[in-house]
C-alpha cells in the first residue's frame, strides 16, 4: 500500500471519529432538552417537521454541489452546524420550545456530514481493501461517540445540558482540518465531479434512483431500517419519561446508555463485522441483520418491559451505526461519482429522515384510535417491518448477485 493511501485512511479515521463524537454529545443533550419542552408525544410532530426541512436542505445542497465541489460544501454543512448549534446553546435557556427546530436539524447534519465523508471514501477505497478497512473506519466513529458520550454522561449536571451544544465549535474545527487532509489523498481531489454532474438539476438524484433497481433496493433497506428504529424509538422514549422524570438525570442516562450502544457497535465494528462479511458474504451478512432484529422486536413484543425494551433499542441502534452500515456502504462502492454523492445523499439523509415522518403520521393515527394499546401495536408492526425486510434483500441479490 502506497504511503498517500495509508495517510488517507489515517486522516479518513480521524474524521469518523469527530464526526460521531460531536453527535456523541448533542445528541443526548437535544434528546433530553426536546422530552423536557415537548413530552415523548412530541416525537410524532417533529419528525413531521424534519420532512420540509430535510427536502430543503437536500435541495441546496444537489444544486449547489456541482458548483462548489466536495470540499466547500462539507465546509458549508459544517460552518451551518457549529452556527445553529451554538444559537441554541445561548438562546435555549430563555426559549425552550426552540429545541423544537435543533432536535429536527441536528437529525439532518449529523446524517449530511456523514455521507459527504462516506463518498470521499468510496471514491478512493478499492472494492477489494473495503472489506478490510471499512470496519476499521466505522469503528473509529464508534471510538468518537464514546468519547464524545463521556461528557454528557458523566458532567451533564456539572456543565448543564444547554452548555454541552457549545462543544461542536471546538471539534468541527478538528473535524474540517482532517476532512481537508484527507481530500488532497483522496480521489475526489483529481475527479472530475463537474463533468459527472453535468446535469445541475436538483431532482437528477430523484432521477438517478428511479433508473437504477439496485438504488432502488438500497432505498428500500434504509426506509425500512428507519422505520423500525422510528417505532423503536417511540416505545423506547416513552418508557424513559415514565422512569426518570429529571431533566439533567434524563441526559446522563441517555449519555450513559449511548456510551453502552457504542461500545456494543464498535465491538461488531472491529471484530463482529469483519468476520460476519469474510465468512457470509455480503447478501448473506444483509439477510442476518434482519433476521436478528426480528427475533429482538418478538421478545420485546411479549416481554414489554423497560429493561427489555432498552436492551432491544441498543442493540437495533448498534446494528443501524455497525453491521448494517457497513454492509450497506459497501453497496456503494461500483457506483458512478454522481450516485455516491446526489443519489447517495436523497437516500442516506432525505430518505432516511423522511421515513420517520411516515411513522409519525401512522403514530399520530393510531394515538387516536388505539390508545392503551398503541406501544403493544408498535411492537406488532415492527416485526412485520423486519418480515417484509428479508423478502427485500431476497429479491434485490436475485436482480444483482455479483455482491454475492
Amino acid at each position: 500500500m502506497k504511503q498517500s493511501e495509508k495517510l488517507f485512511i489515517f486522516f479518513a479515521c480521524l474524521c469518523g471519529l469527530s464526526i460521531a463524537a460531536e453527535y456523541g454529545i448533542t445528541r443526548p443533550a437535544s434528546n433530553s432538552l426536546f422530552l423536557t419542552a415537548f413530552t415523548s408525544k412530541g416525537y410524532p410532530w417533529v419528525w413531521l417537521a424534519t420532512m420540509p426541512l430535510n427536502l430543503l436542505v437536500i435541495y441546496l445542497y444537489s444544486k449547489f454541489l456541482p458548483k462548489i465541489g466536495p470540499l466547500k460544501m462539507l465546509a458549508s454543512v459544517a460552518a451551518s452546524a457549529v452556527l445553529i448549534n451554538v444559537s441554541c446553546a445561548f438562546l435555549v435557556p430563555y426559549y425552550p420550545k426552540l429545541i423544537f427546530f435543533h432536535y429536527a436539524w441536528k437529525d439532518i447534519y449529523i446524517l449530511l456530514m456523514f455521507k459527504q465523508f462516506w463518498s470521499m471514501v468510496h471514491s478512493t477505497i478499492e472494492a477489494k481493501k473495503a472489506k478490510m478497512f471499512y470496519g476499521l473506519i466505522f469503528g473509529m466513529g464508534t471510538l468518537g461517540s464514546i468519547l464524545g458520550s463521556t461528557l454528557p454522561g458523566f458532567f451533564a449536571s456539572q456543565i448543564g445540558t444547554e452548555q454541552l451544544l457549545y462543544f461542536t465549535l471546538p471539534v468541527y474545527l478538528v473535524l474540517f482540518s482532517m476532512y481537508y487532509l484527507a481530500y488532497e489523498r483522496s480521489g475526489l481531489k483529481t475527479a472530475p465531479y463537474h463533468q459527472e454532474m453535468a446535469n445541475p438539476s436538483p431532482s437528477e438524484g430523484f432521477s438517478m434512483i428511479r433508473r437504477s433497481s439496485l438504488l432502488t433496493g438500497v432505498l428500500l433497506l434504509v426506509v425500512l431500517m428507519q422505520i423500525s428504529v422510528a417505532l423503536m424509538e417511540y416505545r423506547f422514549n416513552a418508557h424513559l419519561e415514565l422512569n426518570i422524570l429529571e431533566k439533567n438525570l434524563r441526559t446522563a442516562y441517555m449519555g450513559k446508555l449511548i456510551g453502552v450502544m457504542n461500545m456494543l457497535s464498535g465491538l461488531f465494528q472491529f471484530v463482529g463485522g469483519y468476520f460476519m462479511i469474510h465468512s457470509l458474504g455480503v447478501r448473506r451478512s444483509h439477510f442476518l441483520i434482519p433476521l436478528i432484529l426480528c427475533c429482538s422486536a418478538i421478545v420485546s413484543f411479549f416481554i414489554p418491559s423497560f429493561a427489555v425494551i432498552t436492551f432491544s433499542y441498543v442493540l437495533l441502534k448498534a446494528i443501524d451505526f455497525s453491521l448494517f452500515g457497513v454492509v450497506r456502504e459497501m453497496l456503494y462502492i461500483p457506483m458512478q461519482l454522481d450516485e455516491k454523492f446526489r443519489a447517495k445523499a436523497i437516500i442516506d439523509v432525505f430518505a432516511y429522515r423522511t421515513s420517520k415522518a411516515v411513522v409519525s403520521l401512522a403514530i399520530l393515527a393510531l394515538q387516536a384510535t388505539l390508545g392503551a394499546i398503541l406501544l403493544p401495536a408498535v411492537g406488532g408492526v415492527s416485526i412485520a417491518i423486519f418480515a417484509l425486510w428479508m423478502i427485500v434483500v431476497s429479491n434485490m441479490f436475485k436482480k444483482h448477485p455479483i455482491y454475492g
